[in-house]
């Protein structure tokens, strides 16, 4: 019996059930992420960063999915699962699969939506109002 979240996850057509990470999957993953940072130089002013930083998170991005989806395969390995959302998976997916993977799992906050009388401040000047330099 598992007590996590499971949603089918879409893209480009193609449809795969996307589960919620567990307790120890979280920690398994930020362990990860100490890991992959511990290996991008220190020194961010290197031209080669950039194209290190992309690979990082695309890894990190493939392992999110690969925890996810061993919970609905548990006899396949991680770095198995990781491997292959890294082969097949494209990069656009990768990201999109990463987001829906954390939002299913609490792990990114939800923005709350601003009340309709909250959203206008008076200090905001509208196209409306004429711009002057008096004060107000």
């Amino acid at each position: 019996m598992s007590f996590l979240k499971s949603e089918p996850f879409t893209y480009n057509g193609s449809t795969i059930q996307l589960f919620e990470l567990s307790g120890l999957q979280r920690i398994e993953y930020l362990q990860y992420l100490v890991k992959e940072e511990k290996t991008l130089p220190k020194d961010e002013g290197d031209e080669g960063y950039l194209p290190l930083r992309v690979s990082s998170n695309l890894r990190s991005g493939a392992m999110v999915i690969a925890l996810s989806l061993w919970q609905g395969d548990t006899s396949k390995e991680i770095d198995s699962l990781h491997y292959e959302v890294l082969s097949g998976w494209p990069p656009g997916m990768i990201g999109a699969g990463e987001l829906f993977v954390k939002t299913l799992s609490d792990m990114i906050p939800v923005s709350e939506p601003v009340p309709a009388d909250e959203e206008k401040s008076t200090d905001v000047v509208t196209e409306d109002e004429p711009i002057s330099a008096e004060k107000h």
